[in-house]
């Protein structure tokens, strides 16, 4: 009766899925690394410096990952192939 809100993966453009996915991963391991990869050699303000940026990639990386595999039309979202010369003659 009431509104029911629901969450569908889409499986269509495998590819494009799959390497948005591949580099949502990169960011989240470049986010874990920079938020508790640093030694105590380091000096405070690097660290607090690097644990932010860490958060903001792992932000990104969550961010790829959930839009690879939940937005319906991945055209407007990761870059599409560049045109090919015969196709701008016209």
């Amino acid at each position: 009766m009431g509104y029911r809100a629901g969450v569908r993966i889409h499986r269509n453009q495998p590819l494009t899925r799959i390497l948005g996915t591949l580099a949502g991963i990169g960011f989240l391991a470049m986010g874990a690394y920079a938020m508790f990869g640093a030694d105590d050699a380091v000096p405070a303000f690097v660290k607090e410096r690097a644990w932010w940026f860490g958060a903001t990639a792992t932000v990104g990386g969550v961010w790829a990952i959930a839009v690879s595999w939940l937005d319906p039309d991945l055209s407007g979202v990761w870059c599409r192939p560049p045109r090919r010369p015969r196709d701008l003659k016209g």
